[in-house]
């Protein structure tokens, strides 16, 4: 099965964010208009309107008419005419990017995040880590920890975000390969064998980092794509 990544930007005009509002259902506007910072909001109306976008494209019908259900623990999942689409898709923001991917099966994963030198990645990493994980950490020189700390903690949250069971899942017990191929060597009790997961590292610009989940049998290649412009 093919995986497609979606990187977008949420800097969009004021005419752009207007139209990606008009995109979206009630539910959606209404959550929009409850942030608290209208960036937040704003970030929110672009990203919510753009995933619409590229899902019409799978779906064959206009990006406003999609409509969508919540697994057990708030997964999204497309919903046509009361049934349950086959097409899947995991949406992640961080700052003002967003990634995408669209796939065929449910458990798919993917998270991005913007670094940021205001995050005390020394507590993440004594609280979230592995000790494995937090020996190599400690012992990497000061200009390759925020690389290797944001490679961890996306890898982590694409296998939450797979499973779909929300933040009640210790990542410490998602330990992924420091040195060598990219790989899972360990997962939570329940969801099967390390091998049972593909793990896969999406490298864009420095100072960002992202990292795509799926069930290894149902994993083939990664197409990576680009809305066209408006």
């Amino acid at each position: 099965m093919t995986i497609d990544v979606w990187l977008e930007q949420l800097a969009v005009t004021d005419e752009e964010h207007r139209y990606y509002w008009s995109l979206l259902d009630k539910n959606e506007q209404d959550k929009a208009s409850r942030f608290v910072q209208a960036m937040h909001g704003r970030r929110y109306v672009v990203s919510h309107g753009k995933l619409r976008l590229i899902l019409s494209g799978y779906l064959g019908m206009p990006p406003e008419k999609i409509g969508y259900a919540e697994q057990a623990f708030g997964k999204p999942v497309i919903v046509i005419n009361g049934l349950e689409h086959q097409v899947k898709f995991n949406l992640a923001h961080s700052v003002d990017k967003m990634l995408v991917a669209v796939g065929a099966n449910e458990q798919i994963g993917v998270d991005i995040e913007v670094w940021n030198s205001k995050i005390d990645c020394a507590a993440i990493a004594n609280l979230c880590f592995a000790e494995v994980e937090r020996r190599f950490w400690n012992g990497l020189p000061k200009n390759s920890k925020d690389e290797f700390f944001y490679r961890l903690w996306t890898r982590k949250e694409s296998f939450v975000k797979a499973v779909g069971v929300g933040l009640g899942l210790d990542v410490s017990k998602v330990v992924s390969s420091a040195v060598g191929a990219t790989r899972f060597l360990s997962v939570p009790e329940g969801y099967g064998s390390a091998g049972d997961w593909v793990l896969v590292d999406l490298d864009f610009d420095r100072g960002i980092s992202a990292a795509l989940t799926v069930p290894a049998k149902c994993y083939n290649r990664i197409e990576l794509r680009r809305l066209e412009p408006r």
